[in-house]
């Protein structure tokens, strides 16, 4: 009888794990993760971001990217990361499958939508929310889903930038080498700093009685021989090579601190400076009166950009003082 009772107690046991294994293992089924094909830089020549009611469309045209219909040229450095998450975009878990998507930052207010692809054919769509706690991933939703997932990487923050962010605010880059002279001028055109190259001038002597035989020794004519130049400043007395490194450290990569929206290099007259650098080619630099008087940036427009910008005031300080 008792061994009866053992039986019908294993056979329960048994059933119960069956059952428990079987449930089990149409979870796994159910939860199985999405594989996302992975796409190659080529596969990617725009890029479309939306969030809220602001939309971003990048295209890539001669390997520079540009922000569509102003055409602005982007900054590549900042494209490059987007390019490199699209492209090998990889589901790691499956958070939830509740829909609380403002939960996640996936709700239409905060959620950042990206479409990406080539010549018109959308390759990659997905929906980037908030960062995980961990840090290491991101909550993502793909299209046709309305589960939650983590995805690889914590890469939100480089999507979520606005035009001007994305802008490329290089508005003047020149080389020491070719520059042979600067001049920077006030509105009155006094000048306010002068510096140009010069040849060093070399004396040449002939020893007293010396004599003059044959020789084989084959010399180089002295026109032939490139100058030694130096840098000298408007009263002809040079100039320490610390500051000259100092003047092109801070001129020779120049970044703005924003463009001026609405306005045109045409709506900017009368400079306060006039920055003007000779040599392979002329650059020049016009900086403007404050738009505030507390403002931490002046106006100021480049040969080498299209459109004006605000230039931080600290760049401007370095170069007149």
């Amino acid at each position: 009888m008792k061994s009866k009772k053992e039986y019908i107690i294993l056979g329960i046991i048994i059933a119960v794990l069956a059952a428990y294994l079987a449930v089990h293992k149409t979870d796994r089924t159910h939860y199985e993760l999405p594989i996302i094909s992975k796409l190659t830089d080529s596969d990617i020549t725009f890029i479309k971001i939306t969030k809220d009611l602001e939309i971003i469309e990048l295209n890539l045209k001669d390997d520079n990217w540009l922000i569509h219909h102003e055409k602005y040229p982007a900054d590549n450095s900042k494209i490059k990361p987007m390019v490199d998450v699209i492209k090998s975009l990889t589901v790691t878990a499956l958070v939830s499958e509740a829909e609380s998507y403002h939960r996640y930052e996936l709700d239409t207010e905060n959620r950042i939508s990206i479409q990406a692809g080539s010549d018109g054919n959308i390759l990659r769509t997905f929906d980037i929310g908030k960062s995980a706690p961990s840090n290491r991933h991101t909550f993502i939703k793909l299209p046709n889903d309305k589960r939650v997932y983590h995805a690889r990487d914590n890469f939100r923050s480089k999507f979520d930038q606005t035009k001007d962010d994305l802008r490329d605010k290089t508005v003047l880059s020149v080389e020491k080498s070719q520059v042979q002279q600067v001049d920077i001028k006030d509105k009155d055109g006094n000048l306010v700093l002068g510096m140009q190259q010069k040849p060093v001038e070399v004396e040449i002597g002939v020893e007293d009685g010396s004599e003059s035989g044959p020789t084989d020794e084959k010399k180089t004519p002295l026109e032939n021989i490139a100058p030694e130049l130096v840098w000298q400043d408007a009263d002809g007395n040079p100039v320490k090579e610390s500051d000259i490194n100092n003047f092109f450290n801070n001129i020779s990569t120049l970044k703005c601190q924003s463009y001026i929206a609405d306005k045109t290099r045409a709506d900017f007259t009368d400079p306060m400076y006039t920055l003007t650098m000779t040599g392979t080619k002329t650059v020049t630099l016009l900086i403007f009166e404050k738009i505030n008087e507390d403002d931490d940036a002046y106006p100021a427009i480049s040969s080498q950009n299209d459109y004006p910008f605000m230039l931080p005031a600290y760049k401007m300080d370095n170069m007149v003082k």
